[in-house]
């Protein structure tokens, strides 16, 4: 089993934490040692719930694990009732417990002729299942063991929107998004499981018409448990970004009709319900057209932010990847219908490779990649968990819907923009008689020497070295005050690409004219024109980089 320092999943345990957590009414029992303790960190830090999370460690010692582990569990168990007073009551086990092989079921059979709350073991394979995985089985298992309802319909259509949990990226405010538009559709809600529903809900899941899951990767086995149990179909489908929450609309209302019932014939023009219809349409959006991305998440939101991109916003994909192996198969053949570069990689270190051969404008991916594209200087965006705390916010900030559409346009629109706002400052600050600011100056070449400090201005040097300076490369670089002026940096010849033995490397050499004209060009794309041209001349086999290189290699791109 591959160890890393960073994961784009945790282990199953996580995701049956995430939807214990979700469902008011149903406590989460860890069977684990002391070391498997880090899950309230996730929820009460990161998730910003308001109070701590339902789940709680049996953590076990050294002593017990050879001995009394079970007999530790079913105790705590019995507190848990006392203290909490669930409906339910499941017991996870983590990677460490599984390999003690201990019948935990067995033992809460005995215990439950004692317990008022329900028990439910899950039985998750934590070296082979992921969190998202643990989570799906996690809210089926408990739909198969709760939900015992008649099943007979609501007269009027109503549906269950299932999967949304805690911890997911925006499902808090995807919920609320995601009830308006079926409100708009003539659609009740039923029952929101997971999130937004609490146990006795279980019961009444038969009642519904139909099943919505907006993300397939949590919610399509418990769907699946209802159609079998209830004969309930279900719509898979996510809802972000304008055109896809359209055909959200229509599917829904075409279900309805299916089923027997009146849809409401709610057919909305997008630019009445979102802005960016019109703000990707007008003059000031023209400049992300050209613009390429690289997009990178769970697998349902990296297709539907990669199709916003190129059909909405006007920005191609280069690559298109997920780390959703159970959806892995049917992601790459969409991309392949779309014409997109897909890719699945569980390796964070492979996605920043595919990044730097790449060198988008815009990188929009999980908190991997947004650290990632920071070490190679292009901007990035989250719209996938692993998130940060920051990619929580405590106000109201959906990525579903129309107003989902809106959060997105702006999170690509204010990345680029900030970053045209520092190429302004920098050029101010270029001009003559402006002081450097060390903290809004421009990102250096890797050819070019640091940029100065406060303490080599002008006026600290004196007179002849000036002089000096202007008139003779040697004297730039046998002063060291003088190689840190302005005017030192732009004499400053590039290090030799030339082997020991006097034969070319094959890296191309810049010149003096092609660096002054490469700084010319905003910073933020700076280095992805230095890449392309180094990677134009290599194939082109030229020794030197001149002005001319870069304006072929512009040329050559635009015609692609």
């Amino acid at each position: 089993m591959r160890l890393h320092y960073w994961t784009y999943e945790g282990p199953a345990h996580v995701g049956a934490c995430r939807v214990g957590t979700s469902i008011p009414g149903v406590h989460t029992v860890l069977h684990a040692p002391g070391g498997d303790s880090y899950t309230s960190v996730l929820f009460t830090m990161i998730d910003r719930q308001c109070g701590f999370p339902s789940v709680t460690n049996v953590s076990y010692g050294r002593k017990e694990v050879s001995t009394t582990g079970v007999d530790r569990m079913m105790t705590v168990v019995e507190q848990v009732e006392r203290t909490h007073k669930p409906r339910v009551i499941q017991v996870i086990p983590t990677c460490t417990s599984n390999l003690l092989k201990e019948d935990v079921g067995g033992a809460l059979n005995r215990l439950q002729t004692t317990c008022d709350a329900k028990l439910l073991f899950l039985q998750l394979n934590a070296f082979c299942e992921k969190e998202d995985q643990g989570a799906d089985m996690t809210f089926a298992g408990l739909v198969e063991y709760l939900a015992t309802g008649t099943g007979e319909r609501t007269p009027e259509p109503t549906v269950n929107i299932l999967g949304l949990t805690s911890l997911g990226f925006r499902h808090r405010d995807d919920l609320r998004e995601i009830t308006q538009l079926l409100n708009q559709c003539g659609v009740r809600v039923n029952a929101a499981l997971p999130f937004g529903g609490t146990a006795a809900d279980f019961q009444r899941l038969g009642q519904a018409w139909f099943n919505v899951v907006p993300y397939a990767e949590i919610g399509l086995r418990a769907a699946k448990v209802l159609e079998n149990r209830f004969g309930q179909p279900y719509l898979v489908h996510a809802p972000i970004g304008i055109q896809a929450t359209q055909e959200f609309i229509e599917l829904v209302q075409a279900r309805v009709e299916e089923l027997g019932g009146r849809p409401a014939r709610f057919h909305p023009r997008p630019e009445t319900m979102s802005r960016v219809p019109w703000y990707s349409r007008s003059a000031d959006s023209h400049y992300l057209t050209p613009k390429r991305s690289f997009v990178f998440g769970v697998a349902s939101h990296a297709l539907a932010v990669a199709r916003m991109m190129e059909e909405e916003i006007g920005m191609r994909p280069l690559a298109v990847g997920t780390f959703s192996y159970e959806h892995a198969p049917a992601f790459l053949d969409e991309c392949t219908r779309r014409g997109w570069a897909g890719f699945y990689s569980d390796d964070f270190k492979e996605v920043e490779r595919r990044i730097a051969d790449a060198m988008p404008d815009i990188v929009l991916g999980t908190q991997m990649e947004r650290h990632s594209a920071r070490r190679h200087e292009l901007p990035a965006t989250v719209i996938s968990c692993p998130a940060h705390v920051t990619d929580f916010p405590a106000r109201y900030s959906p990525f579903a819907g129309w107003e989902g559409a809106n959060v997105i346009f702006d999170a690509v629109t204010h990345t680029l923009t900030l970053g045209l706002e520092s190429h302004l400052i920098d050029m101010f600050r270029e001009l003559p008689g402006i002081e450097h600011d060390s903290v809004l100056g421009a990102v250096r070449l890797p050819d070019l020497p640091p940029s100065p400090s406060p303490m080599s201005r002008d006026e600290d040097i004196p007179a002849e070295p000036r002089t000096e300076q202007r008139g003779a490369t040697s004297a730039v670089a046998s002063t060291p005050a003088a190689v840190s002026t302005p005017a030192a940096a732009a004499v400053v010849t590039p290090p030799a690409t030339e082997a020991p033995g006097g034969e070319w490397s094959g890296e191309p050499r810049w010149t003096d004219e092609a660096l002054a004209e490469l700084k010319k060009i905003p910073f933020f794309v700076r280095k992805k024109a230095m890449h392309n041209t180094e990677k134009y001349a290599r194939e082109h086999g030229l020794r030197e980089i001149l002005p001319q290189t870069i304006h072929a290699t512009r040329d050559e791109l635009s015609r692609k």
